[in-house]
């Protein structure tokens, strides 16, 4: 079942990008990679042009973002996977071009890879600044080392990988919708091992090499302590449906969200009974830097933020899809229209408009001052200085 992780249209070849001056808008755990939020659709259209880079300035009031402009240009082509440089961007240390909000312009995830391949990108994690792996629709796994090359370093035949997570650049598992875990421990990844024989497998966190807990369809938990091919099972609530994210700060707490719009708590070896949160909406995926911090989405596409030990829902005027909270008090987050927020200070930013009106699949920060994103042409953008 491929879910809301489908293919996409034949590549085209050529861009055509209008560059206007871009207003930048300033701003600035253990390494989460998001998945795509359930439910949404992955469907590339045949144009797909990136607009010109705009950006909208933050709200008066912080509780809430404002929504990104319109286009301000409508391309005259159809468009391909990467994007041309505006005039007066800079290079940035880890390689490419620096555009709006210090990212980098999206570059194809590895062209060689995928040429002729109907992959998408729907997770990535990063061990480090540089070391990124990434999860997609065909199985693959991608390494990167350098920021501009990737490569297939592991594959899951004929798998949907639907979430990849990293305690470090040696200890990676990567999740898909099978029911089976695939896990790198050294220099090798291991082959895949079914650990869910009942439901798809939606979300996994590793806070350290020795803990990981993934989350099903089906409202269980699976448990990592340091054996490949034993994963203990639980249910968490046979009533809960679907699991769809969970985010571990540490081996000792964790917050699992589900379609019943419930968050759950592990700590110290045993969870919760679940938390109401959001308005009865669904929740698609969670980040938590510490126990004292998290944030969640729902399927609407607004966060909900646990701080001092309450969840308390906030509006966003667009579709978040992902989010990644690398410090307490911060937050980056993405959206389906090119567009990037911050969370900070209690409040939302404004939206930045970083990658046209394409749509974000995945997103990660490794700290504070290093993020990636996927968007849905599976194009990679770094964030050379968070906010």
């Amino acid at each position: 079942m491929r879910g809301p992780f489908g293919g996409r249209p034949e590549r085209m070849t050529t861009w055509i990008v209008v560059a206007v001056g871009v207003l930048v808008i300033g701003g600035s755990g253990a390494a989460v990679a998001l998945a795509l939020r359930p439910g949404t659709s992955n469907a590339k259209p045949a144009a797909h042009v990136s607009a010109a880079v705009t950006t909208t300035a933050p709200p008066a009031t912080a509780a809430t973002t404002t929504a990104p402009p319109s286009a301000s240009a409508t391309p005259a082509a159809t468009a391909s996977p990467t994007l041309a440089a505006s005039p007066g961007s800079t290079a940035s240390a880890g390689g490419g071009l620096v555009g709006p909000g210090n990212w980098t312009y999206p570059a194809l995830i590895d062209q060689a890879a995928y040429t002729g391949d109907s992959a998408t990108i729907n997770a990535i994690a990063c061990a480090s600044a540089t070391t990124c792996y990434a999860a997609d629709s065909d199985g693959n796994v991608l390494e990167s080392v350098t920021r501009t090359s990737w490569k297939v370093v592991a594959t899951d035949s004929g798998a949907n990988l639907s979430a990849i997570s990293c305690a470090s650049a040696t200890f990676c598992v990567a999740v898909d919708q099978s029911g089976n875990a695939l896990t790198l421990e050294g220099s090798s990844w291991d082959d895949p091992v079914k650990i869910d024989a009942s439901s798809q497998l939606n979300s996994v966190s590793c806070p350290t090499t020795t803990f990981c807990l993934a989350v099903d369809g089906a409202g269980s938990v699976f448990t990592y302590t340091g054996s490949v091919t034993h994963w203990s099972t639980a249910a968490l609530d046979p009533n809960q449906g679907s699991l769809t994210g969970v985010s571990c700060p540490t081996a000792s707490y964790c917050v699992a969200v589900g379609g019943a719009g419930n968050a759950f708590t592990y700590q110290d070896g045993s969870w919760d009974q679940g938390t109401a949160v959001g308005e009865g909406n669904s929740l698609n995926s969670v980040s938590c830097s510490s126990p004292s911090f998290c944030v969640a989405l729902d399927s609407n596409g607004n966060p909900a933020v646990l701080a001092g030990g309450t969840w308390s829902s906030q509006t966003y005027s667009g579709t978040a899809q992902a989010v990644a909270c690398p410090a307490d008090g911060y937050c980056v987050m993405v959206d389906n229209a090119g567009g990037v927020s911050y969370y900070r200070g209690g409040a939302w930013s404004g939206v930045t408009k970083i990658d046209g009106n394409n749509s974000f699949n995945a997103l990660t920060c490794s700290s504070a001052s290093s993020c990636v994103a996927a968007d849905q042409y599976d194009n990679v953008l770094f964030d050379t200085a968070a906010g």
